[in-house]
């Protein structure tokens, strides 16, 4: 059972299904009184059009997903990102981290690395694994 003193940690990748894990989230945080902090690790260095235009993406996910919750902090962090969501679940004491789970090919899962997997060995606290690849027709 998460605890309700701490915030949960929403990580994001701004890929298809973000917004189906971010009303997830939501849904939860509502069901446990919970806070949320949101946060999403950009590959490239701070600024730019990329930059922008993520903290725009961001920003449209969390006010249409989280606006019937408390969200403490929307964050854009650089950095690998299990290391990062780690660093961050630690330094804000979050429970649970919440990371969303696609299904990939196994060609896909030997060469591109799972930043879940890592995080799972990498976190110190709780871990929810939500599966995305459902329906966006979430309660």
């Amino acid at each position: 059972m998460p605890d309700k003193t701490k915030p949960m940690l929403l990580c994001l990748d701004l890929e298809k299904g973000s917004e189906t894990l971010a009303h997830y989230v939501g849904a939860r945080a509502m069901h446990c009184n919970q806070t949320v902090h949101v946060l999403y690790v950009h590959p490239k260095a701070h600024g730019g059009p990329a930059f922008e235009n993520a903290q725009a993406h961001l920003d449209r996910l969390v006010t249409a997903n989280l606006a019937d919750v408390i969200v403490e902090a929307v964050a854009i962090r650089h950095g690998l990102p299990e290391e990062t969501i780690v660093a961050y679940a630690k330094e804000y004491a979050v429970d649970p981290i919440v990371l969303g789970r696609r299904q990939r090919s196994t060609i896909e899962r030997i060469h591109v690395g799972s930043t879940t997997s890592a995080v799972i060995s990498l976190a110190t606290g709780p871990v929810l694994i939500v599966p995305i690849d459902f329906s966006e027709n979430l309660s």
